[in-house]
Order: C-alpha cells, then sequence, then structure tokens
C-alpha cells in the first residue's frame, strides 16, 4: 500500500533513476565478488610464489625447457643462449627427480638438454660452462631411469609436404558446416567416439605448451549428474534433456604465473574449441553453454563434482547424435570489415 502511495507521488524521472542506481549498484556488486573470487583463487593456486606442488614443478619445468625448444627451432639459434635460464632449469629439474623421481616430465626436459648440448658441441668453438652441468643431470637421469621412457621434448623437422597433405580438403565448408545444436537424436552417442575427440583436442596450442586443461566427459547414462551440472547453467532451458554426453571442460590455475592471469582462460577456451572440431569432424553435434558465473554460482560450481581444487570453469560442450534433419539458428555474423584492420 505504501508502496504505491510513493509511486503516485514520486516523479516518475525520480523513480527511474532510483531504478538504474539499484541496478548499477547490483551490477557493481557482481563485477567487484567475481573479481575478489578471481584474485583470491589465482593467488591461492597459481604457481606465483611457491613451487610447492608436483603439477606447479611440473609446468615451471615445461615452460622453461619449452623456452629452450623454441631457441633451438629458430632459423640461426643463438651460439650459447640461455645459460642462466638452463641453469636454473636444472636445479629444479634436480629437485624434481628427488621428489618425484622419473616421469614423462623429467624425461621430455632431459631430452631438450641433450638436444642442446648437441647443438652446442656441433657449433661453440668456445666451452660452455653449463655443458657440465647438463652432463651432470643426464647422468643422474640415466642412473634412476627404470624403464625406457620416450622424451618427447627437443625439436623435429617437419616438411611442407606433410602441411599440404593434411589441409587437402575443403576447410572453408567443413569449418562453415559446425552449427551449435540444441535439436539432438535420441540415439545416445558413442562414448569412445568423445573421449577420441578430446584426445585430438590435445595438440591444441598452449602458452609454452603447459596444457594446463582437464575435460570431465558424463555419460549419456549418468542422467543424474548431467542433470547435477546442467541446473546450474541457464542456457540449456528447453533442450537440456536432450542432451546425450556432457563435457566439462576446466582450466587448470596451477600451471600459470603471476603475470598469466587471463591465460587460463585463453588456452581453455582454445582447447574447447578444438573439442568441438573434432566432434564436429566426427558427425557429432555440439552446442557451447557459458560457464560465466557470478562468484556465487562459481562456487556452487566448485561443489558440483570433485573437481581439482586449482580448477575453473571453461564451459560445458553438450554432445548428440545428428538427425537427419533439424532446425538451428541463423546466428548470422560481421562483416569482415568490421571484425579485421590491415595495416
Amino acid at each position: 500500500m505504501i508502496k504505491k502511495v510513493l509511486k503516485k507521488l514520486i516523479p516518475k524521472t525520480t523513480l527511474s533513476k532510483y531504478s538504474k542506481f539499484r541496478i548499477d549498484m547490483r551490477n557493481a556488486k557482481i563485477i567487484n565478488d567475481g573479481y575478489a573470487l578471481d584474485s583470491e583463487k589465482f593467488k591461492s593456486y597459481s604457481a606465483s610464489f611457491d613451487l610447492d606442488s608436483k603439477e606447479k614443478l611440473q609446468s615451471y619445468l615445461i615452460k622453461e625447457y619449452h623456452a629452450v625448444e623454441k631457441g633451438l627451432a629458430l632459423p640461426a639459434p643463438r651460439i650459447g643462449f640461455g645459460v642462466a635460464r638452463i641453469r636454473k632449469l636444472i636445479v629444479n629439474l634436480n629437485f624434481y627427480i628427488d621428489q618425484y623421481g622419473i616421469d614423462e616430465v623429467a624425461t621430455d626436459t632431459i631430452a631438450v638438454l641433450e638436444e642442446y648440448k648437441t647443438f652446442d658441441t656441433e657449433n661453440n668453438p668456445n666451452e660452455n660452462p653449463i655443458i657440465k652441468e647438463v652432463n651432470s643431470i643426464v647422468t643422474k637421469f640415466n642412473d634412476l631411469a627404470t624403464s625406457n621412457l620416450a622424451g618427447g621434448g627437443g625439436t623435429k623437422v617437419i616438411n611442407k609436404s606433410e602441411i599440404e597433405k593434411a589441409v587437402d580438403f575443403d576447410f572453408e565448408f567443413f569449418f562453415k558446416s559446425r552449427h551449435s545444436i540444441r535439436d539432438f537424436s535420441e540415439v545416445p552417442v558413442d562414448i569412445a567416439e568423445v573421449e577420441a575427440a578430446v584426445d585430438l583436442a590435445k595438440f591444441t596450442p598452449s602458452v609454452c605448451n603447459r596444457q594446463a586443461w582437464k575435460a570431465y566427459i558424463v555419460k549419456p547414462e549418468n542422467t543424474a549428474l548431467k542433470e547435477k551440472l546442467l541446473s546450474n547453467q541457464n542456457g540449456n532451458k528447453g533442450f537440456g534433456e536432450r542432451i546425450s554426453s556432457l563435457i566439462v571442460v576446466t582450466g587448470k590455475l596451477s600451471h600459470f604465473f603471476a603475470y598469466e592471469r587471463n591465460q587460463v582462460f585463453i588456452d581453455g577456451g582454445m582447447f574447447a574449441m578444438s573439442i568441438v572440431l573434432a566432434l564436429h569432424s566426427k558427425g557429432l553435434g555440439t552446442c557451447c553453454l557459458n560457464l560465466s558465473y557470478t562468484a556465487e554460482r562459481n562456487k556452487i560450481f566448485d561443489g558440483l563434482m570433485d573437481f581439482d581444487a586449482d580448477t575453473v570453469p571453461i564451459m560445458y560442450i553438450a554432445v548428440g547424435n545428428l538427425k537427419d534433419s533439424f532446425r538451428v539458428a541463423n546466428s548470422n555474423r560481421k562483416e569482415k570489415q568490421e571484425i579485421l584492420r590491415l595495416y
């Protein structure tokens, strides 16, 4: 009753300004709470301060050996490059082996160091002080290695003809034929095909090859978990029950350092797009579902599954088999001149 009286007494322009003020204050709170949560989580779980976990150390080793790989892959690598960086890499590799033993990351790091040594031996007329330290860590590695892990670190030669063969198909048609699908067949997807698509997507480029992502695939028969996950996402109304498999794409903060606060979303988004295209190549339909949450909804997300503590949400990908015919949104695209500038 009082509200009705006040509405009659107060000018409409004043009410309109007050309404906008309330909306603005609510949105400011959402923004501030979101920034605070992001900051707290990044400080807690990123590798910005200490390399105090296996994953953080792995990320450091991968970042640093990849820097050496890039140096070796240049058209004319500088003789004797990276001595200080390689010395620090060896110190941390030593610690990693002492703490966690020999694994793929250690093996890849050793492979890069050995290629660096080969390059230096063949091209450096002077004695490089780091080579003795390389020899020492390689000896330690060989003494401890109990299995023949194939080191994937270093460089390799690619022939132009290989690339030309790989792209000998109508990529433009393939790319333009992908749509966000919300009307799936009732036939459950073959989960092995979904797994294979995620396995393909691991070849997505990432900052210093750190691959700071993880995908959780929910099987078609696990309807309870699907419903639980979808209940915390607003974009699946009207078709959520038709989703056969759901992929939860996440990023991992422990792989990043102080200056990389946005990188988890960049790399995670690229990984997600690769999954979508890989699924499309297998004739499966997909729809990307937004996980840009408020701080409150983000905390709910953290408790939906047994996620790693350093996890941040990237997106859900709804997956289903295609019907013989179905309708999709036109999703008209901007003109080239609106998104492109030439200099």
